[in-house]
């Protein structure tokens, strides 16, 4: 074979980068009984891991084993990807592109320092589109309100801000509050920002052209089609509006986001003022996490130079 010649010239590490072959596969060799091995994990975990997995049908492994986790299943992450995709019901793998780093945005350390909005277009059958501006907490990733409406006012966003402020700021007491917006007509036209300084709220405007500044609420958006509207027939208006306030618990009681440790935001602004330790204990994994993206980020700087290299190599061979 062609890489047992080659593995006389050069490492297998270098042959499995440059042929985008994993060195476990180079090195493997068949075993007798290899495949019949007997599985550890009971039927009734395996036939609740295909259960959530038709009931959410577009929830991943990791959403799945979260699901599991938070009601008190333990089970190895892998093990429910291996189900899954046994059971072909494991979802093709989405790899974000075009992500941008802004240092003159406001990076948020608790609840109530940074709120995202923006509109999202719903479309009905009999209806036509409707309209909803959302408010999101970016540390927690709550979803502190909404208005749903037919029309698209300054008047609608307006009122979106003020539910969100009496929910969190009740009793007063609201402090550098900052709302990230795009530039669209509502936001900047003067009836909103006069809003805005009356409610003592600071707008931050993003660059036109950059919804990747604006990734909580976009990104929130997308979960939302994904996870509710595109799944349901939205017929009425009636419809969208129901529609909404399940998908407003639901995200907030029960689905697991990956960036505060795969917990419901409800659960985790919960920790977050009841649990001792708990924000030091994010903050420093999140630091961890974010550093191992950088270092990996820059490995893979590194490989793709020695693969260019390696590939001219090997021709030149040839």
């Amino acid at each position: 074979m062609a890489i047992e010649i080659l593995r006389r010239e050069m490492p297998v590490a270098r042959i499995s980068r440059a042929m985008h072959i994993p060195r476990s596969s180079i090195y493997y060799r068949k075993t007798e009984g290899s495949g019949n091995r007997k599985s550890r994990i009971s039927e009734n975990i395996e036939a609740e891991i295909i259960r959530l997995s038709a009931e959410r049908t577009t929830y991943g492994y990791r959403g799945i084993w979260t699901l599991l986790r938070n009601s008190g299943i333990h089970v190895n992450i892998k093990t429910v990807r291996r189900i899954m995709r046994r059971n072909s019901l494991a979802l093709p793998y989405a790899k974000h592109r075009n992500r941008t780093r802004r240092k003159d945005l406001t990076k948020p350390d608790n609840i109530n320092i940074l709120w995202e909005t923006d509109i999202h277009y719903v479309s009905t059958v009999h209806d036509g589109m409707s309209y909803l501006m959302s408010i999101k907490d970016c540390y927690s990733k709550k979803w502190i309100s909404y208005e749903f409406s037919k029309t698209c006012t300054a008047k609608d966003c307006i009122k979106a801000v003020e539910n969100a402020y009496m929910i969190r700021f009740s009793n007063g007491g609201i402090h550098n509050l900052i709302l990230r917006t795009d530039n669209g007509p509502q936001y900047i036209s003067r009836k909103f920002r006069e809003s805005m300084k009356l409610l003592g709220i600071r707008s931050e405007y993003i660059q036109k052209h950059t919804p990747e500044d604006n990734g909580d609420i976009e990104s929130f958006h997308n979960s939302l089609k994904t996870d509710y509207i595109w799944v349901n027939d939205l017929e009425t208006f009636e419809d969208a509006d129901n529609l909404m306030k399940y998908a407003f618990n639901d995200y907030n009681k029960i689905r697991p986001h990956s960036s505060i440790d795969y917990l419901p935001p409800d659960e985790f602004e919960r920790r977050l003022v009841e649990e001792d330790g708990f924000k030091e204990k994010f903050l420093e994994e999140r630091k961890r996490k974010e550093e191992k993206r950088m270092k990996n980020r820059i490995e893979r700087k590194r490989r793709l130079k020695e693969n260019v290299s390696l590939e001219d190599e090997i021709s030149v061979q040839n």
